[in-house]
C-alpha cells in the first residue's frame, strides 16, 4: 500500500487495499498464506510523524505442531506504525512494515484449536478424535 505523503493531514485519511499473498512470500513450512491479505489503514500526521493504525486480515492453512492435522485460521492483527516525515520521499510504502509486522507476530507454535490434545507417544492416536490404545 502506497500514499502520497503531501496527501496525509492532520484529519484522518482511511484506504483499504486487498493484495495478493504471493507478492509478500509469507509461508514457511508449518504455515501456507491463502486467499488475500486484507488492509484497513489510518493515516494521520502527528506533528513531524505521520501514525498509520492498521487492521490486517489474514488467512492460513496450518499445521498443528500437536496433532499434525491441517487447519484453516483467520486472524486479525491491529497495530500501528510511526514513520518520521523527514526519512520519507514523496511516498510512503507500507508493505515491508506490514509484512514485518505479520513475520513479527507468527506463533512459535500453531495450534488447530487452542485445547488440542495432540497424539499418543505410545499409540500415535490423535487424541481430539480417539482415545488412547496403549495398556
Amino acid at each position: 500500500m502506497k500514499i502520497e505523503v503531501e496527501k496525509i493531514k492532520e484529519e484522518e485519511i482511511e484506504l483499504t487495499e486487498s493484495v495478493k499473498v504471493a507478492e509478500w512470500n509469507l509461508d514457511s513450512f508449518d504455515i501456507k498464506f491463502i486467499d488475500n491479505i486484507e488492509l484497513d489503514c489510518k493515516f494521520k500526521r502527528v506533528g513531524r510523524e505521520i501514525m498509520v493504525d492498521v487492521c490486517v486480515v489474514t488467512h492460513r492453512m496450518i499445521t498443528c505442531s500437536r496433532c499434525l492435522k491441517e487447519a484453516k485460521h483467520t486472524l486479525k492483527q491491529n497495530f500501528t506504525l510511526l514513520y518520521n516525515i523527514n526519512e520519507l520521499g514523496n511516498y510512503l510504502d507500507l508493505n515491508k512494515g506490514i509484512r514485518e509486522e505479520i513475520l513479527l507476530n507468527f506463533p512459535m507454535k500453531v495450534l488447530c484449536c487452542p485445547d488440542c490434545k495432540g497424539i499418543c507417544n505410545g499409540c500415535n492416536a490423535n487424541l481430539n478424535i480417539e482415545k488412547c490404545k496403549c495398556k
